[in-house]
């Protein structure tokens, strides 16, 4: 029994040290492909200047202030990349640096400026100009149309950049290192468990592609073998019991060992159902922060589609040639637009449910929330060729809350109902007192309205009612939830009234407190 015992025991010992190990080789890789993203969009935004040079180098029609902007923009679709220069086909830069190190800095006489002439198919580059200075240097070759070596750009990467992403992944460290060893970044800088000993840790490095760089994550072995170790002890426990129990006497050992049984059979069940429940609520909390804390990762991207596709509609570069083009950048434009509006509310949303959604207490007129509301709403009521209208009874009132979010549900309410009033229609905005003192600001559309099934799904996120029509207007079903969360934070709610043919009312109430008449 007790060699049963212990071979079920080393076992499940090598499948829990088998899955630690794979846990740290699956988060490294999650480690080393969101540094490599990041390195890809610096590349794609690099790309932006590539085949410009001759209007943005040669200064033929480009003056430097433009160079400037030109730059400006790389440096906003990628905010880790800064100090970001121009040099020529002679190594001269165009534009001085932001720092002076930069400045007394001769790039042009690097290896690596020789490196990216003589290499013309060769992508982005990394090195470090001082091993004092942790800031990486990322440079691309620039080209002219014929394919002829123009110049180089250059921009400074800080590697600390990566550390509001380590401890999202949940490892006890993670470093990113030259293939020579040379420690970049660590998450944690100082690492208060670690003793030296690497058999006490899970280890896993991974190389990234095309880059002289490496991911290591280490986990802690204790927290993964806890559990395993309190059934060794129980197990141990339990074999010792029964042999001080068959010394006693064949009845004894019976009466005993039943009760042991029992006790251990309950002592398991207890921790298996505490430790679900802690896995339960430990899962929860991650997904909420990894969600709030993963806002940059999911809009970088997105800026970046925005930002590109909003220099082909501008032109900015020059005229694209086919109308059907800068149709298209201009469709890209819209959809990623809406794409970072959906992403804003799922994390918006995942805020106020985990608790983390943090209100001012300010003072803001009416008139100040319906100004800001036409200047947001009156592109997508353009597009959609819809009429807003607006009516107050109550001038001079002033509402307490948080500016941001009474604005955020105006505007939900309001572009929700300019999706589904219709062409060529009006959507009425209107102000009243309500009986108990406080106010009810509503949006009514004339468009063809919602059954009772129909809106109670509305009031529900991720549960937008499945018509043709709301396919069509790509309603994810999240506007009118948000609206109602960011309501209740202000001790007030959203109600919709509806009527199929005759279009739907939303209704934002909120309480006496939270309104002031100024006289």
């Amino acid at each position: 029994m007790i060699g049963t015992a212990s071979g079920l025991l080393y076992q499940d010992y090598q499948s829990v040290n088998a899955a630690g190990q794979q846990r740290a080789e699956s988060l490294a890789h999650i480690a080393a492909a969101h540094v490599q993203q990041t390195l890809r969009a610096i590349e794609v935004s690099m790309q932006a200047l590539d085949r410009q040079p001759t209007s943005l180098i040669a200064g033929a029609t480009k003056t430097p202030a433009e160079v400037l902007r030109a730059l400006e923009r790389v440096g906003q679709i990628v905010p880790a990349l800064t100090s970001i220069q121009l040099f020529d086909a002679s190594g001269n830069a165009i534009l001085p640096a932001a720092d002076s190190a930069a400045m007394d800095y001769r790039f042009g006489a690097s290896p690596t400026f020789n490196f990216h002439r003589d290499n013309p198919s060769f992508g982005i580059i990394l090195n470090r100009r001082d091993p004092s200075v942790s800031n990486l240097q990322v440079s691309r070759r620039l080209s002219h149309l014929d394919g002829t070596f123009a110049g180089v750009i250059l921009g400074d990467l800080n590697p600390q950049n990566f550390g509001s992403f380590f401890p999202a992944l949940g490892a006890d460290s993670v470093e990113l290192a030259f293939s020579d060893g040379t420690v970049m970044v660590r998450f944690p800088r100082h690492d208060t468990k670690s003793n030296g000993d690497s058999a006490d840790r899970y280890l896993a490095a991974y190389p990234l592609d095309g880059m002289p760089l490496t991911l290591r994550v280490e986990l802690d072995r204790h927290d993964y073998l806890a559990a395993w170790e309190s059934k060794r002890n129980v197990a141990v426990a339990l074999v010792c019991t029964i042999i001080i129990l068959c010394l006693g006497g064949i009845v004894a050992m019976r009466r005993h060992t039943a009760n042991a049984i029992a006790m251990v059979a309950l002592e398991t069940r207890t921790r298996a159902e505490a430790a679900a429940r802690l896995r339960a609520d430990e899962l929860s909390r991650r997904k909420s922060d990894f969600l709030s804390q993963m806002s940059h990762e999911l809009r970088t991207p997105l800026n970046a589609i925005i930002g590109f596709s909003e220099v082909i509609k501008e032109e900015s570069f020059g005229a694209v040639g086919q109308p059907k083009y800068k149709e298209y950048a201009d469709d890209i434009h819209y959809s990623a637009q809406h794409l970072l509006s959906v992403i804003n509310n799922i994390l918006d949303l995942s805020k106020v449910e985990a608790g983390k959604w943090h209100m001012a207490d300010d003072d803001v007129t009416l008139d100040e929330l319906f100004d800001a509301l036409l200047r947001l709403s009156n592109e997508r009521a353009s597009r959609e060729n819809v009429h807003l209208a607006m009516k107050s009874d109550l001038p001079g009132v002033v509402l307490r809350g948080d500016k941001r979010t009474l604005l955020q549900i105006m505007l939900n309410l309001t572009i929700n109902a300019i999706k589904f009033a219709g062409p060529d229609r009006q959507v009425d905005l209107a102000v009243r007192a309500t009986l108990d003192g406080g106010i009810a600001i509503s949006v009514a559309d004339h468009g063809d309205g919602m059954t009772g099934d129909e809106l109670e799904k509305a009031m529900k996120p991720f549960n937008a009612p499945a018509n043709h029509l709301n396919r069509k207007k790509q309603d994810t079903g999240l506007g009118l939830p948000l609206a109602a969360a960011f309501a209740e934070l202000h001790g007030g709610k959203v109600e919709l009234d509806s009527v199929p043919g005759f279009g739907t009312t939303a209704k934002l109430l909120l309480p006496a407190t939270r309104v002031r008449l100024v006289q």
